[in-house]
């Protein structure tokens, strides 16, 4: 993203009429979070609320350039380790973890707000079944 365009930031303030419209024309920059790291600090001209251009990611409150952040991402999404992800991507086993947690929470929550309403014709449980059927005949 940059510095002019705001497309993908919306204002997080749930009583601004701007609140969660992605690119509204109210935002405008306001400082720097991070002026190394280019993180701007976005302010709605709708109600004054100001923000982080991180707000409402994983990367929000991280001082991890986003690059070394799609690199840990890579390396979990494969189904690397933790400890070993640290390793190849340079940072802390914290860091890692911390990303993880902050991905998957994302990443849930996106979810739930995109997929709803799914008609549901067919449901099988045939490896749960499996499973309780095996456990039974041992006992």
């Amino acid at each position: 993203m940059n510095e002019q365009d705001w497309s993908l930031c919306a204002c997080p303030n749930p009583a601004c009429a701007a609140y969660s419209q992605r690119g509204a024309p109210t935002l405008r920059p306001h400082g720097w979070s991070s002026k190394a790291q280019g993180i701007r600090c976005l302010r709605c001209s709708a109600c004054g609320t100001d923000f982080s251009a991180r707000h409402g990611t994983p990367l929000f409150r991280s001082t991890l350039p986003p690059e070394k952040a799609a690199l840990v991402g890579r390396h979990l999404a494969e189904g690397c380790g933790l400890r070993a992800t640290a390793r190849l991507c340079g940072v802390s086993l914290n860091t890692v973890l911390r990303f993880a947690k902050r991905a998957g929470d994302h990443a849930q929550e996106f979810h739930e707000q995109q997929v709803q309403h799914v008609p549901i014709s067919q449901v099988q449980a045939d490896e749960a079944w499996a499973f309780v059927g095996n456990k039974r005949q041992k006992l």
